[in-house]
């Protein structure tokens, strides 16, 4: 037989007096779960609320093997939700230790709720708190599923967009999404012998010039314009709106911010200058976006091969 004292460990019988439910409390078993074991599953029905009298439980949504959403202790209730709405549970419930339940069947609950008006309060500000914890766990996950998406985005190194972004932004951009941005313009920038930088000062003081030019031309573009890191020191930007005369003067002032800034090794050690080459190329009538990428990485090859730290436009 449960105790008082044991009964006393759960809110939902704050208040309440057991003297005159104990009939109906004397009707409840004890069940003991050794570790591992499985008090709940979606596939299955559940006609049981459980008192978890010692012990912890694990709750997962997917499978039995998936991170535990939340954790269990003694003093909590299990299985009420089912009982009340008559579905199946809505997560897997596994004991993570050896536990000792008491198992309230569906119609002694709905006995003991008829005799008890301070129980059925109890009961109703349980769910309530219940419910609203359940609505945090999932604004949490959906800000880390939300995290999660932006990092997936993102380049690790310079922090700008990356060429996943990159392409799902060129799917987007079509039809009615692409006619708004019109007239659009391509840039296709890359480090001039980077390479040899690479080998002669070393990758670390390579990845500070890259996080360089990618601050540079984040504080040189307009909001509404893209820019993504296209691969190694290459980098690529979309510009929404703009002519090509505008698209290459855009072109010549990041050419010569890039040139004009110095990086700092370790120990304060400054690095020689670095230039960028850019090809440039306007979206015009009747092109795809990828043939506009395509002829800007053409005329980048043009700068690069006329001498490097120029620009070049090619339609």
């Amino acid at each position: 037989m449960v105790s008082d004292a044991q009964f006393r460990l759960f809110r939902i019988f704050d208040e309440v007096d057991l003297k005159r439910i104990r009939p109906l409390l004397n009707q409840c078993r004890k069940e003991l779960l050794t570790t591992g074991e499985v008090l709940l599953r979606p596939e299955y029905r559940n006609d049981n609320m459980y008192l978890l009298l010692s012990g912890r439980v694990a709750v997962t949504l997917e499978s039995l093997d998936a991170t535990p959403l939340v954790e269990l202790g003694s003093g909590e209730c299990i299985g009420e939700m089912s009982v009340f709405d008559g579905r199946n549970p809505s997560a897997y419930v596994q004991a993570t230790e050896p536990c000792e339940v008491v198992v309230i069947e569906k119609d002694t609950l709905w006995q003991l709720i008829d005799s008890s008006h301070s129980l059925c309060r109890n009961l109703l500000y349980f769910l309530s708190n219940r419910l609203r914890t359940g609505n945090d766990i999932v604004a949490v996950s959906k800000s880390r599923e939300k995290e999660q998406e932006q990092a997936a985005n993102v380049d690790a190194l310079t922090g700008v967009h990356n060429r996943r972004w990159l392409q799902g932004m060129l799917d987007n951009l079509k039809g009615h999404e692409l006619a708004e941005r019109m007239p659009l313009a391509v840039l296709m920038l890359d480090v001039d012998h980077f390479k040899k930088f690479n080998d002669t000062y070393g990758h670390k003081s390579g990845d500070l010039v890259l996080q360089m030019v990618a601050r540079i031309m984040r504080k040189s573009l307009r909001p509404s314009d893209m820019l993504a890191r296209y691969g190694g020191e290459e980098f690529m930007v979309l510009l929404p709106c703009t002519p090509i005369a505008q698209a290459k003067a855009v072109a010549e002032r990041l050419r010569k911010a890039v040139a004009n800034c110095r990086v700092s090794a370790e120990q304060g050690v400054e690095l020689p200058a670095v230039t960028i080459s850019v090809g440039v190329s306007p979206l015009t009538e009747n092109q795809s976006l990828e043939q506009v990428i395509e002829a800007a990485d053409e005329a980048l090859y043009l700068a690069k091969h006329n001498g490097r730290n120029r620009i070049e436009v090619r339609t």
